[in-house]
């Protein structure tokens, strides 16, 4: 891992409460289908002490949202400026201790990543670490997993997901799901569908297989026809419109917290939800009372100003 790797700052993201930060890059995993270990095999982080300083910089510029990325984020190991080791959990527990009022989200984190250290981080930090997560699956089948190259097993991820809800019940949890991957037959995506709807995620990015050059994959027996790619891609996209519409389901009659998106009428809860207003709102923290429901968003009505 190379910790002191130059990675660029940000200053400002135009009209928008949220900034997101890049605090890594680069992944070794190998997995079967992905060229990403071809082109960026190093891992590097941003020094703690810079990433501190981009975010203390964004916050002073009225940013109430920080969204932390990487494509191995967990994988995150910095030092500090008295050369103090600083890995991920640390690097978190110590972002969220700066003053002012402000939140931060995690993106893509890797189940082997969702350890307890992390889940406890989570829990005790008053509001300060969105208590949302997308932790890839890929697929639900043992077999296909294999295949891929992955890392963990189905059984393992399950167990993390059910350690992480055990302390966070109310976690909003998604992941990205890949269908049709060479081998996968109609009994293995059953396993997919099965486990997805036995977590009970809260939402499904869902990504159907296409042939890299150089990949492993690539060269794999047993490649789907098109045809069924996308027949079962419009499967679990259904299941992902039921899981989003439960999810919004659970929310009505809250009162949230949001942040405003774009437009000043869509806005943003903690655990990833999306809402409608009745009217526009300024940039920065607001309180919301949740009225209903359409599908997987949310109508809302802004219940004072911005806290």
């Amino acid at each position: 891992m190379t910790p002191g790797a130059a990675q660029p700052s940000i200053s400002w993201f135009h009209g928008h409460s949220r900034a997101f930060v890049k605090i890594q890059d680069g992944c070794n995993m190998e997995c079967a289908y992905c060229v990403i270990p071809a082109v960026r095999p190093k891992l590097s982080c941003k020094p703690y002490d810079n990433l501190r300083h981009e975010v203390e910089n964004l916050l002073a510029q009225g940013y109430v949202e920080i969204v932390l990325c990487g494509i191995r984020l967990g994988r995150y190991m910095s030092a500090d400026g008295a050369g103090k080791r600083v890995d991920f959990v640390s690097m978190l527990e110590r972002l969220t201790r700066i003053p002012g009022d402000f939140r931060i989200r995690l993106s893509s984190l890797e189940i082997t990543d969702v350890g307890d250290r992390l889940i406890a981080v989570m829990a005790n930090s008053t509001g300060r670490l969105c208590p949302s997560l997308h932790v890839p699956l890929q697929s639900g089948s043992a077999w296909v997993l294999k295949r891929m190259q992955r890392w963990y097993s189905a059984a393992f991820y399950k167990r993390r997901i059910n350690a992480l809800k055990n302390v966070l019940p109310h976690v909003g949890l998604f992941t990205d799901i890949m269908v049709g991957f060479p081998g996968e037959n109609q009994a293995r995506f059953k396993e997919s569908l099965d486990l997805i709807k036995e977590i009970e995620f809260s939402g499904l990015h869902v990504f159907r297989y296409s042939q890299r050059a150089k990949t492993p994959a690539a060269r794999y027996e047993g490649q789907i026809p098109e045809k069924e790619i996308s027949a079962r891609a419009s499967e679990m996209r259904r299941l992902d419109h039921d899981l989003r519409a439960a999810f919004a389901a659970r929310a009505v009659g809250s009162r949230r917290r949001v942040v405003a998106e774009l437009s000043g009428r869509e806005a943003l809860t903690e655990d990833f939800l999306t809402v409608k207003l009745e009217k526009e709102i300024n940039q920065g923290f607001h309180n919301v009372q949740v009225l209903k429901t359409d599908g997987p968003l949310l109508w809302a009505q802004v219940s004072s100003t911005a806290q």
